[in-house]
C-alpha cells in the first residue's frame, strides 16, 4: 500500500462545538478573561502528535476538571510563543530546544509547566546500501534538512557536536519536510535527511530501502513541552494544577485505551491535516505513544530534571544557545501537585 502525505492546509480548527472561542479579525483567539476558560496555542497545523490535548477536550477531561479548552493555531513555535507571551493564548506546546533558545530574548520569563513528548519528534534517514549509522559517518556529506536555520538543523548541530563534528564540515539543503524526500535520497542528491515522527512512519509503511534512526539517540532533547509565562502560571495555580491533571489523565488513556476509539472520537470534532489513511493514523497514535513513555510511565507529563540538564548542556556545547539556569526554565511544583 502506497501511502502519500497529504497537503497541507493554511489552518486547522474544530469541527463541532467542544469548545468555543473569540477571534480577532486577524484570526488569533481573544485572551479568555476566566480562570477556567483556556486556549490552547499549537504551533502547527493539527496532527495526532497533539492527540492529547484533542482528546483531553473530547473525552471530558478537561471538562471534569471544571475548565473549558479550546484549541487553535499558528504558523510557527515562535509565533506561538510569542501568543502566550502577548496574552492571547494561555499555553502553547513547543520542542524543548525551541524554550531554550525562546527564553534568553524574552522580557517576560517562560517556563515548562510540563513534558508532553519525552521523545525526540526527528529521526535520520539514509539509503540501506549506503547507511549512516551515527553521527559520525555525517562528516563530510549532505544532510537534507525542512530549512535553514530551523529546527531539524539545530538538532543535526547537536548530533554532530556529540561527536566532535564541526558543523562546517557537513553541507545541508532544504529540501523541505515530506515522504518525498525519499526519492530526493535514492537520486543521491543527499545522503541522509532528517523526518519527522509521521514521515518516518509512512517510509516504514511503505517498505521504502532505508535505514531510519530517532536523533534522540545522540540529541536526547524532549519533543513537547508545555509552555507558560512564569506570571500566568503562578497566578493561576488551581488552574494549571487542573489542566495538568486533565493532561496526564488523557495521555494515559490514550496510551491504555484502543487507538481506533480514540482517534475516532478525535475526527468526530477536530479536522486533522495528517494523511488520511486509518492504519497510518493509528500507528501514529502508537509511536507518539512511545515518545510519551520515553522516561517511563511515572514521568508522563512530568519534566524530568535530569533531561533538562543534559539538554542545556548539550545546546550550549554546540554554541547554539547559552542557557545560564535551565533550572529556572521549568517548574515541578504544578505536576507535584496535580498527580500526587
Amino acid at each position: 500500500m502506497m501511502i502519500m502525505q497529504n497537503s497541507v492546509s493554511r489552518r486547522s480548527f474544530l469541527k463541532g462545538t467542544a469548545a468555543g472561542s473569540v477571534f480577532l479579525a486577524g484570526g488569533l483567539p481573544v485572551f479568555a478573561q476566566s480562570a477556567t476558560k483556556l486556549v490552547f496555542m499549537e504551533p502547527f497545523d493539527l496532527a495526532l502528535e497533539y492527540a492529547q490535548e484533542m482528546n483531553a477536550i473530547v473525552g471530558g477531561h478537561f471538562e471534569k476538571e471544571g475548565l473549558d479548552v479550546s484549541i487553535t493555531n499558528v504558523r510557527g513555535t515562535a509565533v506561538g510563543i510569542q501568543q502566550v507571551i502577548a496574552n492571547q493564548a494561555n499555553m502553547t506546546r513547543v520542542g524543548l530546544l525551541d524554550l531554550l533558545k525562546a527564553a534568553g530574548s524574552q522580557e517576560s520569563k517562560i517556563i515548562s509547566v510540563a513534558t508532553s513528548l519525552q521523545g525526540g519528534i526527528f529521526n535520520l534517514v539514509s539509503r540501506k546500501d549506503a547507511p549512516i549509522n551515527s553521527p559520525a559517518d555525517l562528516k563530510g556529506k549532505i544532510v537534507g534538512i525542512a530549512s535553514l536555520g530551523g529546527g531539524q538543523e539545530n538538532v543535526l548541530n547537536l548530533m554532530l557536536s556529540s561527536a566532535g563534528i564541526k558543523p562546517e564540515e557537513v553541507e545541508r539543503q532544504a529540501i523541505g519536510s515530506s515522504a518525498g524526500n525519499v526519492e530526493i535520497l535514492k537520486q543521491g542528491r543527499v545522503d541522509a535527511f532528517i523526518a519527522n515522527t509521521e514521515t518516518a512512519l509512512i517510509l516504514q509503511m511503505n517498505n521504502e530501502p532505508v535505514e531510519i534512526w530517532t536523533t534522540s539517540k545522540y540529541a536526547p532533547l524532549p519533543g513537547g513541552v508545555i509552555l507558560m509565562t512564569d506570571e500566568y502560571a503562578q497566578a493561576n495555580r488551581e488552574t494549571v494544577v487542573k489542566f495538568l491533571r486533565a493532561m496526564r489523565a488523557s495521555a494515559l488513556e490514550i496510551i491504555d485505551a484502543d487507538p481506533a476509539v480514540i482517534l475516532d472520537r478525535i475526527v468526530s470534532k477536530f479536522e486533522l491535516t495528517t494523511n488520511d489513511d486509518r492504519e497510518f493514523r493509528l500507528k501514529s497514535i502508537k509511536a507518539y505513544n512511545e515518545l510519551t513513555l520515553a522516561q517511563g510511565r511515572d514521568n508522563v507529563m512530568r519534566n524530568v530534571p535530569a533531561v533538562f540538564e543534559a539538554a542545556a548542556k548539550l545546546v550550549q556545547d554546540a554554541g547554539i544557545v547559552t542557557v545560564p539556569s535551565i533550572a529556572a526554565l521549568y517548574d515541578n511544583s504544578f505536576a507535584d501537585e496535580a498527580f500526587k
